[in-house]
């Protein structure tokens, strides 16, 4: 994968037919929405924006600083993977109520660090959704941990590598090599440019969680995008043996329709 032709990077290639896709699903108007097609909706939307955002890093050549958007990305296709994989609305409901946990948890830590009194002037009217998970211990408010999602869903072993790639990438460490070259005596700091070796790892992770968002997304409002996978994204990796690139080309489990795919 690493002798793509610098004119043509593997995200030049995949990139307007994914933007296609969305917008396909996106173009439409829907009236009457469920909470399945409106979680679906927000997590397209978001995964959209950021497809756009690290377009415009990784034509700069800003690999680093796309770690966490990628990361992101993951996190969201692991999400709403869980969200959809059941029948029914009963998960979607609790992801709701999950942002009013949140929320609550803000509230107790601003009122904490700022008195109660600046905390009622500033958060006005705070709804009775809310209001109600006020108070709570922070054990109480949890959401499930990304980990538990990943067993859910079939994703466990991509979630034990690549969360910990990807996080280890997101938080500030002592990797300086990234950012620093080995001259001697004093090393220079690396200008960012575009390589087609550097990019085309990140490149094939992040079109690939944006790509599962989208056939899930699409689902919901009756499009079968599924067969993006296999005549756009697999034909470009290497799938003749495992490696750190094509380590993620794996599907979530999901049941529609009693149907295991």
């Amino acid at each position: 994968m690493n002798s793509v032709d610098d004119e043509k990077y593997f995200w030049d290639l995949a990139l307007p037919k994914l933007l296609f896709l969305f917008n396909e699903v996106l173009g439409n108007e829907i009236q009457g929405a469920s909470h399945r097609q409106s979680i679906a909706s927000l997590f397209a939307v978001r995964a959209l924006r950021r497809l756009l955002a690290v377009n415009q890093l990784f034509k700069k050549g800003f690999y680093l600083e796309s770690h966490c958007l990628v990361r992101a990305g993951y996190e969201d296709w692991l999400q709403l993977a869980y969200l959809l994989r059941q029948s029914g609305e009963n998960r979607c409901l609790a992801f709701i109520e999950r942002i009013y946990k949140l929320d609550a948890r803000i509230y107790d830590a601003f009122s904490k660090l700022c008195g109660k009194t600046t905390a009622d002037k500033y958060f006005v009217k705070l709804p009775n959704s809310v209001a109600s998970y006020t108070g709570k211990k922070r054990s109480e408010t949890q959401p499930e941990k990304f980990l538990f999602l990943a067993e859910d869903v079939g994703l466990q072993n991509v979630h034990n590598f690549v969360y910990s790639y990807l996080s280890g990438f997101s938080h500030p460490d002592g990797r300086y090599n990234y950012i620093f070259d080995d001259s001697k005596p004093i090393s220079r700091s690396r200008i960012p440019h575009r390589d087609a070796s550097d990019e085309t790892r990140l490149a094939i992770w992040f079109l690939w969680f944006t790509c599962r968002i989208e056939v899930l997304a699409s689902r919901e409002f009756g499009f079968n995008h599924e067969s993006f996978s296999e005549e756009y994204l697999l034909p470009l990796a290497d799938d003749k043996q495992m490696n750190l690139e094509n380590c993620v080309l794996v599907r979530e489990y999901c049941n529609l329709d009693g149907v295991d795919l």
